[in-house]
Parts: structure tokens; sequence; C-alpha cells
């Protein structure tokens, strides 16, 4: 079962996220929500920040400033997809998540507006249970803002 609390919502191609504090990691957002996001970054077996506090920074236009304190909930590779195996180097990338720390009002509607402008709509995959802070007034679809 999903425990998951809101809709998650897929990123934009350029959509760029940096986790900070100890080992400064930038990777592309795959899909983000109310409670945190997910994205992919180039693997460090080295790595060991799962259940870690970090600060996480959003790397597009004005929201550089934005910043929202977060854990680290998993992190792991994935697997080199076929089409690069004749390849001498080949890096595996690895997938993140993150949940969001308890939000103030202002960061909360930021996020709001960040989801709005950065992303293509529900994720096929989001399985959340209760939506307890919605985007828009309830029944308004995400396309119409």
């Amino acid at each position: 079962m999903d425990r998951r609390k809101y809709p998650r919502f897929i990123a934009e191609e350029n959509l760029l996220v940096a986790v900070l504090n100890g080992s400064n990691i930038i990777g592309k957002v795959k899909d983000i929500s109310l409670g945190g996001l997910s994205f992919e970054h180039l693997y460090d077996p080295n790595l060991n920040w799962v259940n870690s506090k970090r600060i996480i920074r959003f790397l597009v236009d004005d929201f550089k400033q934005f910043k929202i304190t977060c854990r680290i909930v998993y992190d792991f590779p994935l697997p080199i997809p076929a089409e690069y195996g004749p390849l001498i180097i080949q890096l595996t990338t690895s997938r993140c998540g993150v949940e969001f720390e308890v939000l103030t009002d202002d960061q909360l509607e930021l996020l709001k507006l960040f989801i709005k402008t950065y992303t293509q709509g529900e994720s096929k995959r989001s399985n959340s249970t209760t939506t307890e802070i919605s985007l828009t007034s309830p029944g308004t679809p995400l396309e119409s803002l």
C-alpha cells in the first residue's frame, strides 16, 4: 500500500534540484508532490545519506532561492539500459526520494506555485490515499489553472 498523502506530479524535463549539507548532489527531478519529490543523479557508492536531513534548492528561474528542509528516504542505483552495454564508460544513475519536513505557510504556497508552474500533470503512479492540501479548489483540474 502506498503511504503517500499527496498526489505526485511529473516534473518538466529541465527541472533540477540541488541537495545541500555535506555531499552536494545535483539531479533531475522526476516527480514532485506537496510531501516530497524523487530525482535521479549520478550514482555514488560511497554516498550514505538515507535518513539524513538535508536542504534542497530548486535550480530553475526565480525559484533558485527557494529552499526546503527534507529527509532522504531512499537512494538506490538504477539498472544500466541495454543500449549502453557496448559503451566503454558506463555511468550509473541513482533514484533518490526525499520527504519534505514541516513547511511554513510561505513555503507551502511557493511549493504549490512551483508544482503548478513546472509539472506536466499528475503521475500515473500517484496512489495518494488522502489529499489534505490541494493545489486548487476541490474539483478544479490542474490544467484549468
